[in-house]
């Protein structure tokens, strides 16, 4: 066999060589949901359809979640590599023990409304609650939200009645068993919408209770064993956001894409006001995902009066936006 050949053979033996182990497989990644997939998922759905995770060397597994407070537990116990879930479930699992740090708060503004057929003329909840019934769902946040607006506001609770409306709120609205309900407005609002009813709804937020919502989490050894991966991460998910606040449609079709029986009129109603929810003046200022030490703080002094967090915790180590830049 003449030399020059062996020559080559062994060169491209040692550059295949050289190429396979230079090769590296890309980081497995669990991605928690909140809840059950949903249009307020459609720039994560597509995050993955246009390959922002693959192209940061991640292999993203998706699933859905059964509420932020498990969702931030699996994290905390690193069940999960990271979660989409809500901030102030956050802060009440750092104040518990669990080294759980935000590295975006994509939904900048509180969620929670007082909805209700546009008939009912509710205007100021001080005076236009009267003779009403409102239905408070008790096994949720939303019911402590309302509880701390009322005596914010100082409205009297005597002139009007209330009752439970944990999981039946849309439908105690619907058939006017109720006449305000307290409740994510995106979710429960909107499914009325969604069937024929007019509604409206005043945002809390509005009315003074401002409140960081859903937020990328992961769990602090994450920040130290490998941070190139939390950076990568952040990037390609806060990339799904910002690139579906300027193309909605394109982001709506890759979540039906991935999730053929969605409720298509619901899902189209719903991806616009979520992403409404991204803004802030923060944001404006400072890109999409950024928060707050001021943020913080005032949302654990408002879940301190809710009863829903014990103890204070230094907000310091529950997020950073270091890897948003």
């Amino acid at each position: 066999m003449p030399l020059t050949f062996l020559r080559r053979l062994a060169a491209t033996a040692f550059f295949l060589m050289v190429a396979a182990t230079g090769a590296q497989a890309d980081d497995k990644v669990k991605l928690r949901l909140d809840w059950v997939y949903g249009a307020e998922h459609a720039p994560i759905f597509l995050a993955k359809a246009k390959g922002y995770f693959a192209d940061e060397g991640i292999d993203l597994e998706l699933s859905p979640g059964e509420g932020s407070s498990v969702t931030v537990k699996l994290v905390g116990t690193r069940d999960a590599d990271f979660g989409y879930a809500s901030a102030d479930q956050a802060l009440v699992a750092a104040s518990k023990g669990l080294p759980v740090v935000s590295t975006a708060v994509v939904l900048q503004q509180n969620p929670t409304a007082l909805i209700f057929k546009t008939a009912k003329n509710v205007r100021d909840p001080r005076t236009d609650l009267a003779g009403k019934t409102v239905g408070v769902q008790l096994k949720s946040t939303t019911g402590r939200q309302w509880t701390a607006l009322k005596t914010r506001l100082g409205i009297d609770a005597s002139t009007f009645r209330e009752v439970p409306a944990d999981g039946a709120l849309v439908a105690l609205i619907a058939a006017d068993r109720i006449d305000v309900g307290v409740g994510f407005y995106f979710n429960d609002a909107l499914k009325l919408r969604a069937s024929g009813e007019n509604v409206s709804w005043i945002l809390l937020e509005d009315l003074g209770l401002k409140m960081y919502s859903t937020s990328l989490i992961t769990h602090a050894d994450m920040l130290r064993e490998k941070p190139d991966l939390v950076r990568r991460m952040t990037r390609a998910f806060m990339k799904g956001w910002t690139y579906s606040l300027a193309h909605p449609d394109e982001a709506l079709k890759a979540f039906v894409a991935a999730n053929p029986t969605t409720d298509l009129k619901y899902a189209e109603l719903k991806l616009p006001e979520v992403l409404k929810l991204t803004q802030s003046p923060e944001v404006r200022t400072s890109g999409m995902g950024y928060s707050t030490t001021a943020g913080w703080a005032d949302l654990q002094k408002q879940l301190l009066t809710m009863g829903l967090q014990e103890t204070n915790v230094d907000v310091a180590k529950v997020f950073t936006n270091d890897y948003l830049k």
